[in-house]
């Protein structure tokens, strides 16, 4: 298999990527799955600062990079080869390989390394409909739930998103759409992809009943239910977020700063404001380096802790 052959479909969770890679995958010139998360089994390898392990991992890194350059192996070349060498069974009958992993967003650069002759998809959405869908979606009423699983997903993959777009202007290879303007004109945007991947386009393509390439135990639960899924959709779209989380959604909108949204996709939140429950979130974290980069957050935390205690008492 070819990189030229492999499109990358990536984003925060709770962006559209599913319905994006149901259009793409309605044909018969690509193939798909159901999220494989394939290279994040790698990054060890790519990426060796996001993992931790009971051993020293940096010491490891080193020791194995030593080998790798007193032996002259050409291990990037090796790991290319083997990782295409896994993705060759879904190219078989299809001219295309879409792996729709949103999380791919922590190696943006390191994929594109990896495989600069292959397609990326950038697909933004506004970060807070991500938030609020995310705590719809999976149930989480709880704030330090959602800091443990998705503060990264939150407070970096914006920025990081943002960034790589930014320095991919003029790539060819790289397409950046956002997922209001895909579920608001989906054939128009559908079009306008199948054309950038140099495969037919027909109206066809939208009728997504019958595509069932993408299912699988990873992806939009609804979507991947055999119940319908506009009924399931709308359900959800009828869950309320109770106050804390209301007002999580403001702090995390003043975060993100009315600048940042503007650029990152034209979006708008006039009630942005600091809260006690993005501080607490933020307090939640276990990575230092985001504790320090926060301690703005945490003392308002603080002092808001204690102003409230000494009201009551």
């Amino acid at each position: 298999m070819e990189e030229q052959n492999l499109v990358f479909i990536i984003s925060q969770p709770r962006s559209g990527s599913t319905f994006l890679q149901n259009l793409l995958s309605n044909n018969t010139e690509v193939n798909t799955c159901s999220e494989s998360w394939l290279l994040l089994n790698f990054a060890n390898q790519i990426k060796p600062s996001l993992l931790s392990a009971s051993f020293n991992n940096i010491l490891a890194g080193k020791a194995f990079g030593n080998y790798v350059n007193d032996q002259k192996i050409d291990f990037t070349k090796k790991q290319k080869d083997f990782i295409l060498e896994l993705y060759r069974p879904l190219q078989e009958g299809y001219k295309l390989v879409i792996d729709k992993t949103p999380r791919y967003w922590e190696i943006l650069e390191e994929v594109q390394q990896l495989f600069p002759e292959s397609r990326i998809i950038l697909l933004k959405r506004n970060p807070i409909d991500v938030a609020s869908s995310i705590m719809k979606t999976w149930h989480i009423k709880s704030l330090s739930q959602l800091s443990t699983n998705y503060n990264r997903d939150l407070l970096i993959a914006p920025g990081k998103i943002h960034s790589f777009s930014l320095s991919n202007k003029t790539n060819k290879n790289v397409y950046v759409l956002r997922y209001e303007d895909l579920v608001g004109d989906t054939q128009t945007e559908t079009e306008k992809i199948y054309n950038w991947l140099g495969i037919k386009y027909s109206s066809e393509v939208l009728d997504l009943d019958q595509n069932k390439k993408y299912k699988g135990e990873f992806g939009d639960p609804y979507q991947n239910s055999d119940k319908d899924y506009e009924e399931i959709k709308a359900t959800s779209d009828l869950v309320e977020l109770n106050k804390i989380q209301k007002n999580f959604i403001k702090g995390y909108a003043h975060y993100l700063g009315e600048d940042f949204l503007k650029e990152y996709g034209n979006y708008e939140f006039e009630d942005q404001k600091k809260t006690v429950e993005f501080a607490y979130f933020i307090h939640k974290l276990r990575n230092r380096n985001l504790e320090v980069k926060f301690k703005e957050e945490v003392q308002f935390l603080l002092k808001e802790v204690y102003f409230r205690f000494k009201k009551m008492n």
